[in-house]
């Protein structure tokens, strides 16, 4: 038998999928982290989210300074405690070793390649999550989700597995994360949640509705003009 994300238990199935991950921090990562945060911090702010820095970086931030990498370092070091990030890796591998399994046969029905592997990188600054195609997830170790310490995972591996189709069919930023947030409440519907909706979200939930688990199929309907969409390009997490 087998633990569920939601407590329940299954017999785990001879041909589940396995799909490794490689759980890695350092103080390197967090200063490219953080970098990133702030070329996109601007972006961040308008749309309503709340990116973590540095308390001495954001504060210099706000007062329109210019921050060196070096300064960045400086900065991370001083708060940079390793048995923290040590800890949450070692949650989460023993999470992936439970969960993993029901969450990858969940993935494997929208008819998507799968990756050979996934990195996660720690991290305790920027957004909660995001993702860098074709496999590699940010976590935020300040995360406090009661939906389980690899629900922001899962979440960002639905955006690598159909990243390529958000390109594709180029699918405005807040219409790709209610197809994630609806695409997670299928998988785990008694974890709903929903992010900021876009102007068509219920012509986006009746598009999902109908045609799941044909994701692409989906995100082609959503992407004609008819669907009530404006096409735009989708800004990169």
């Amino acid at each position: 038998m087998e633990s569920l994300p939601n407590g329940s238990e299954r017999l785990k199935s001879p041909e589940e999928i396995k799909i490794p991950i490689e759980v890695q921090y350092s103080v390197d990562n967090e200063v490219s982290r953080i970098r990133r945060t702030i070329d996109k911090y601007s972006w961040f702010i308008e749309n309503g989210y709340k990116p973590r820095l540095p308390q001495a970086i954001k504060d210099r931030l706000e007062n329109g300074d210019d921050i060196s990498d070096d300064e960045i370092k400086s900065a991370t070091e001083g708060e940079y405690q390793n048995e923290m990030y040590q800890a949450k890796a070692n949650e989460i591998r023993g999470a992936w070793e439970i969960e993993s399994g029901y969450f990858l046969e969940k993935l494997k029905t929208l008819g998507r390649p799968m990756v050979e592997q996934y990195t996660v990188f720690l991290t305790k600054y920027g957004t909660g999550g995001s993702y860098g195609y074709p496999n590699l997830v940010q976590l935020n170790l300040n995360n406090t989700s009661n939906r389980g310490v690899l629900y922001v995972t899962f979440h960002e591996m639905v955006h690598l597995t159909i990243q390529d189709l958000i390109e594709k069919y180029k699918i405005p930023h807040w219409t790709k994360e209610r197809l994630v947030d609806l695409t997670m409440n299928n998988f785990f519907p008694d974890k709903k949640r929903s992010q900021r909706d876009p102007e068509n979200a219920e012509e986006i939930s009746e598009i999902f509705k109908k045609e799941f688990p044909d994701i692409e199929k989906i995100i082609a309907e959503i992407s004609k003009p008819n669907a009530g969409m404006q096409v735009s390009s989708s800004t990169p997490r």
